[in-house]
């Protein structure tokens, strides 16, 4: 399956024209206006088999995907062609058309996958493996798997970094080396990071972020661990920890044991303009931010039972986060630091992402 290169060439005219920067300083593509284009909030339900499409100008689900049973995550292909889930009942990276929702292709994995991510400099999607110790390599424009890259234990999570030059796996069952650094010029293992806390000990990690400089080039790795209801700040030149960061502790009546399983954080989001970082507790649910580059504490908002993961829109404006606890996504003004809209979506909502598509896909508003 062949991108259409006139989609790829109206989109990078669109990021070079609206800030003349690279098109990737953060995960989430930096936009400071959406003409030409619509955003879409996708909301995988773990516990189901609908996915939901999110149109953030109305905070209203205006679609759904159907099928793609026990999804670990959505995504977007970066040309707005396509909606990737990775199944982990069918043990695949299911395909849907972005403006119909049809499924139109199915990758195959090695075993049951946890989370994938597309790097856009390579043209390559990397799919972690949770039952099996390897990252999985599909071709982004044919979706022909290139190759399994062998790791040391299942995977939980991978990520790519914004310049497209590392992919980062974390692994599942260690904590010595809980991250994995892969250089996808070889697509091979080349480093590890272990996560230490103050006391030496070592904790497998769970979600990660990478804050980037103006060139999209890494300068430091965000990350959750088990057990720590904190976030380890890591310098990404030395390997090395360079903060904890704590919230405020809560009195115990006030906290959440509900789908904590080990990690009570569970979800970190740099802004696209990097002035913010916040990190969800499921532990407190509450999400948490910190400034941006000087870690200066912000504040908290309360969002409901088991905080999860969360994604901002590309303009920093809104952050939008999974309420697993009550089957809701919730949306944030983070100049208010208000709750502006709360949306229905499916049976215990969790990974949730942008996608950035071209004008007037099916259920899109005139405008």
């Amino acid at each position: 399956m062949s991108a259409r290169p006139t989609t790829r060439f109206f989109l990078l005219l669109l990021g070079i024209s609206l800030f003349g920067a690279p098109l990737d300083a953060q995960h989430v593509t930096r936009l400071d206006s959406y003409d030409g284009v619509d955003i879409r909030i996708l909301q995988s339900n773990n516990a189901g088999d609908v996915q939901h499409i999110i149109d953030p100008m109305r905070n209203e689900v205006i679609g759904v995907i159907e099928g793609c049973p026990r999804p670990h995550n959505l995504f977007a292909h970066p040309d707005g062609l396509y909606i990737y889930c990775t199944s982990e009942n069918t043990n695949t990276v299911d395909v849907f058309d972005a403006r119909t929702y049809e499924l139109v292709d199915q990758m195959h994995l090695t075993a049951r996958p946890n989370k994938a991510a597309i790097n856009k400099l390579h043209r390559k999607i990397y799919v972690g493996i949770a039952a099996a110790p390897y990252v999985d390599v599909f071709d982004l424009d044919t979706h022909e798997k290139i190759t399994s890259i062998e790791v040391s234990t299942g995977i939980h999570n991978v990520y790519v970094s914004p310049d497209g030059n590392w992919v980062v796996a974390g692994l599942n069952a260690r904590a010595e080396g809980s991250i994995e650094i892969i250089d996808p010029t070889i697509d091979r293992v080349v480093d590890s990071i272990t996560l230490r806390d103050d006391a030496g000990e070592a904790h497998t990690v769970r979600p990660m972020a990478f804050v980037a400089g103006d060139d999209g080039s890494v300068d430091m790795l965000l990350a959750h661990g088990t057990g720590v209801n904190g976030i380890w700040v890591i310098d990404w030149d030395t390997r090395e920890k360079i903060a904890m960061l704590w919230p405020p502790a809560l009195p115990a009546w006030m906290r959440n044991a509900d789908g904590n399983q080990g990690a009570p954080m569970h979800g970190l989001e740099v802004l696209p303009n990097r002035s913010q970082f916040w990190a969800s507790s499921r532990l407190d649910s509450r999400i948490y931010g910190w400034t941006l580059p000087d870690l200066e504490y912000i504040g908290a908002i309360e969002v409901g039972p088991t905080a999860n993961w969360m994604t901002s829109t590309p303009d920093s404006r809104y952050m939008y986060v999974a309420v697993s606890g009550s089957d809701h996504t919730i949306a944030i003004d983070l100049q208010t630091h208000e709750i502006i809209a709360k949306m229905r979506t499916g049976a215990r909502p969790a990974r949730i992402d942008v996608a950035i598509l071209p004008v007037q896909p099916v259920g899109s508003a005139s405008r």
